[in-house]
């Protein structure tokens, strides 16, 4: 395949795929207007008839995430206007994905909004990590391909058991209904038990966990959850186990937005140790806590790249 990998992002992210996969991804450059429009630098490169992949990491710490937005269809149309043949966008984490339903959940959220304007501005395929509710790719204009972290998590835990106590049993708990089912497969998946917690959303960005389904006495519990935000979710879920008898609680996360004071928060918390990946850009918030490591997904991109688009 002849094709270029390019980037807004110089992130460890894309500096351990770079190491994977042998090649070198190209940096672009954006900048705004004393207006604040937004504009894409231009290289001098040609992309004429190559198939060209464009990383795009979110970061809710150094700007908007819809100036971000703004920039990658900006980005997306460039690399089309170079001569791109085909034009694949990777999202780790993809924008306004728990807006499937509108507040009254009567209507189509504004993720279906975005997928036209990324199908407007030449994607023509996009690749992403663990969507909030994966159902929602069948009904995109764009072709969107996701990846699972189902076996990642598992694996994971199961190269890493030093960080729970052999001599007690592992709970796998899904922080509200929305995901149990899918937690529950996970823990299945895993030869674990599995609990969920049923909770109660009192305002925006703000939910009360009110009821334990499940047996947590004397177990590690591993909290697991696409997203963590807040951490009002998280944190709440972990002191009902707690108050339900078990014997230390962990976190695993795949997207760690870690918006306002969810650092403080987690510090703070009952969490013995939370696990994040690095879908999203968190610049010196983990520099804040030691209660918080993050593993990165490269591999697992890089994986599902030699599988489905060229070897290496």
């Amino acid at each position: 395949m002849n094709f270029e990998i390019i980037t807004l992002n110089n992130s460890n992210f894309v500096i351990n795929l770079e190491k994977i996969i042998n090649k070198k991804v190209i940096k672009f450059d954006s900048d705004i207007f004393a207006d604040s429009e937004i504009c894409i630098k231009w290289q001098n490169l040609s992309f004429i008839k190559k198939q060209i992949f464009i990383i795009h990491q979110f970061s809710f710490e150094t700007k908007s995430i819809n100036d971000q937005i703004i920039e990658l269809l900006l980005l997306s149309d460039l690399a089309k206007k170079m001569g791109a043949e085909k034009v694949f966008v990777i999202l780790p984490y993809y924008p306004y994905s728990r807006h499937d339903k509108s507040f009254d959940k009567k209507l189509n959220g504004p993720v279906f909004l975005f997928d036209k304007l990324f199908k407007a501005c030449g994607i023509d395929e996009i690749i992403t990590f663990e969507l909030h509710n994966s159902l929602v790719k069948n009904n995109f204009s764009v072709k969107t391909q996701e990846v699972n972290l189902i076996n990642f998590g598992v694996d994971f835990f199961n190269k890493n058991k030093n960080i729970v106590l052999d001599d007690f049993k592992t709970c796998f708990l899904s922080p509200d209904q929305g995901r149990a089912e899918s937690i529950k497969q996970i823990a299945q998946f895993a030869g674990v038990d599995f609990a969920y917690v049923k909770k109660e959303r009192i305002r925006k960005d703000f939910a009360v966990s009110r009821e334990l389904i499940g047996d947590v006495k004397n177990k590690n519990v591993i909290i697991i959850d696409d997203i963590i935000d807040t951490g009002n979710t998280a944190i709440g879920a972990c002191e009902i186990a707690m108050n339900n008898g078990a014997k230390q609680v962990l976190g695993f996360f795949a997207h760690a937005v870690l918006s306002k004071d969810c650092i403080k928060k987690l510090n703070d918390s009952k969490f013995k140790h939370i696990f994040i990946t690095d879908t999203v850009l968190t610049k010196d918030k983990l520099s804040l806590t030691d209660k918080v490591t993050q593993t990165t997904l490269a591999n697992e991109l890089g994986d599902f790249f030699k599988k489905n688009y060229f070897n290496y």
